[in-house]
Formats: C-alpha cells, sequence, structure tokens
C-alpha cells in the first residue's frame, strides 16, 4: 500500500535552534540535481542550491553531521567534499579519491567530525580506491580501507560502518576507528544492490535497483522485502524507526522497519539522495555540588555544577540571582541565620538541579 503526496508551496518555519543545525528535526533531506530539499510532515518547507565543484561535476550522496551541518558527496572523477553550515560551505578533498561514473554510486556518512566517503577505482589518477575518512576538526584525509571498491557506505546506528562494494550484494561492516573489516557477508549475487543502512541490533536495510528495499538479519539471512518498483539506489535509517529510500527519477519513499507499506514524495526528475534529520535532545539538567564554610557573621557557599548547556542561571531561595556562562562555579556569602537553598537550571530553561541546602 502506499500514499503519494505532492507538495506545491514552500513554507516558512522558524529557524533552528542550533547555529550549526541547517535544517529543522525530524525534517527529511533530499539531494537531487545539485539542491537540497527539505521536507517536514510532507511539506516541502526550503531548499538550497548546492555548488558545483571545480569539474562542474553532479553532487551525489549526503548525510547530516551530529552538530547539524550537512555534508554532501560533490562531484565523481574529481569530487569535493563540501560541507554546509547554514551560512557558508566548506570543501576539503582528497587526492586519488573518485567514483564510477553511475549517479547511483558515491556514498557519505559520518560520526561526529569524522566523515567517511566511498572511493572506486577509476582510470588515471583515480587509480585508488577503498574508504576515505575526513577529519573536519583539522582538515586532514586518509583512506583507512585500500583494497575494495566501494559504492555506498553508511553509519548503522549500532555506531558500526556499512560498506556496500558492488552490486551484487558483497557488504562489509567496519570498525571505524581503526577500519578493520569485522565482518562480510553476501546479500545475494542478482540483488541488484545500491544502498545500505542498519538498526541498532545490526538488521540491515538495503535498496535494490530492481525496486525494492529487503531487510536482512545481522547475519546476512533474508527477513522480508517491500516492493516500491523503479530504481531505487539510496537509504537512510533513524531512531525513530523511519526508512528513507530514493530512486532514479526523483522520488523518495518512507517506510518502517517493518517494511509494511510506504509512503512517496515527488521531489524532482532526477536522482535523489536521501539522508534523515534527528531530533536534538536538549542538554541533562545540572548536577550541583557545594561547599559551605563560616564567615563571621555569613555563610560562604561555594557552588559548583556540571552541564552540557552553554550556562546556568543560579537561584537562591526559588529567587533569580544571576546568570553564569563563563564558568562553572560561584561563590556567594548571606546572612547565616537566613534559611539557604541553592538550585541551578540550565540557562533559560526549567531544566533544574537539585537543590543544595546551605543553611
Amino acid at each position: 500500500m502506499k500514499t503519494i503526496i505532492s507538495t506545491l508551496a514552500l513554507l516558512t518555519v522558524a529557524a533552528p535552534a542550533m547555529s550549526n543545525q541547517v535544517f529543522q528535526d525530524n525534517s527529511l533531506v533530499v539531494a537531487s540535481d545539485n539542491i537540497l530539499y527539505e521536507y517536514n510532515n510532507g511539506a516541502l518547507i526550503s531548499q538550497r542550491n548546492i555548488p558545483t565543484n571545480s569539474a562542474n561535476e553532479m553532487a551525489r550522496d549526503i548525510t547530516i553531521l551530529d552538530d547539524g551541518r550537512v555534508a554532501v558527496f560533490n562531484g565523481t572523477f574529481t569530487p569535493e567534499l563540501s560541507v554546509y553550515n547554514g551560512e557558508n560551505w566548506q570543501s576539503f578533498t582528497m587526492s586519488g579519491w573518485s567514483t564510477a561514473n553511475n549517479l547511483s554510486y558515491g556514498g557519505i556518512t559520518a560520526i561526529g567530525d569524522a566523515v567517511y566517503v566511498t572511493d572506486t577505482y577509476t582510470a588515471y589518477d583515480g587509480a585508488a580506491k577503498g574508504v576515505v575518512k575526513f577529519d573536519l576538526a583539522s582538515g586532514n584525509a586518509q583512506r583507512i580501507i585500500d583494497d575494495s571498491d566501494y559504492i555506498d557506505i553508511n553509519v548503522g546506528l549500532d555506531g558500526k560502518l556499512y560498506a556496500l562494494q558492488n552490486t551484487y550484494g558483497a557488504l562489509d561492516v567496519i570498525d571505524p576507528a581503526s577500519g578493520t573489516v569485522l565482518r562480510s557477508l553476501a546479500l545475494g549475487h542478482t540483488s541488484s544492490s545500491r544502498g545500505v543502512a542498519a538498526d541498532a541490533e545490526g538488521n540491515i536495510y538495503m535498496v535494490s535497483w530492481s525496486g525494492y528495499v529487503a531487510r536482512y538479519s545481522a547475519d546476512g539471512t533474508l527477513v522480508n522485502t517491500l516492493e516500491i518498483g523503479g530504481n531505487l539506489h539510496d537509504i537512510d535509517i533513524d531512531h525513530s524507526g523511519r526508512v528513507v529510500t530514493g530512486s532514479r527519477f526523483g522520488q523518495v519513499y518512507v517506510t518502517d522497519t517493518n517494511l509494511s507499506d510506504f509512503t512517496e514524495l515527488f521531489v524532482s526528475t532526477s536522482n535523489a539522495f536521501v539522508a534523515t534529520v534527528p531530533s536534538v535532545l536538549p542538554p541533562a539538567a545540572p548536577v550541583l555540588q557545594g561547599t559551605v564554610q563560616n564567615a563571621g557573621r555569613d555563610i560562604q557557599t561555594t557552588l559548583t555544577w556540571s552541564t552540557e548547556a552553554e550556562g546556568v542561571d543560579v537561584y537562591f531561595n526559588g529567587q533569580w540571582l544571576e546568570s553564569v556562562t563563563d564558568s562553572n562555579s560561584a561563590t556567594y556569602w548571606y546572612f547565616k541565620k537566613q534559611s539557604q537553598e541553592f538550585m541551578v537550571c540550565n540557562i533559560g530553561t526549567e531544566d533544574c538541579s537539585a537543590p543544595f541546602i546551605a543553611n
């Protein structure tokens, strides 16, 4: 069963909260014909152009980084890693990195600041192959695997890399830290495999050029399939169980890990590469500790706290005292006969620590 969604209007939405977060939480992002399309709840809410690389080649696969930026496998024989933070594009490349001139090839994924891209043997300067890792923090790149061609790669929800070698279902599961191939699986010589993803249990989801999505157990045993039609070539999965696929002629299909049915989005008429935007969870409430000592007629209270928020609001006996953004400690003096209860909350929120009783 399928539901078809056709979207004509471009909606206006509030800006994301994170400085680098280009797209809204839970959005579906599609790269097609060098344009990034953002959909949320089935509606097109933004679109942005992807700059062409130095060789004027077409952009391919995309991934959303942990900090909200988007990274693009941008090109074919002289590709660039193009990274967008909502304001500016930044490009990286590596000698010998390339992919075959087939728009269903070329995969990208990321863990933190580490971006992994597929590399296939091509003529002349593209003879190298394997998996290339870009460190966005340093700008360095290294080929962590150099003895196999790959056409797609994805980080599973289990933290491992899943790299597809070819259209015959040859799949490697890779430790991202060491580049060691943990196991190799055969998903079917006639599968026409094009893209892979994996859930937190290591179950594998593959899209086929023959128009179906297949689910395999972690050992490569086929569990079930969902027939969609067309030429499918890209896939992504998120923690909510949403499975998204892209096709040769611009359609995007959304299903779930049960592969029971699907909805369809008409995006463009060119190859559609897909990525999901995870929900950004707010930082956990601060953890507060304190020490006290007598200071004449006062009590000196030194508070220390830990939080991943940008700062805290400090409260004394339920009243706001100050916001602190440049430290994780503060000291206060109050008359010792006065009841003294302190609490800190993530700045601008009601996510608060347990109280510290000084007196």
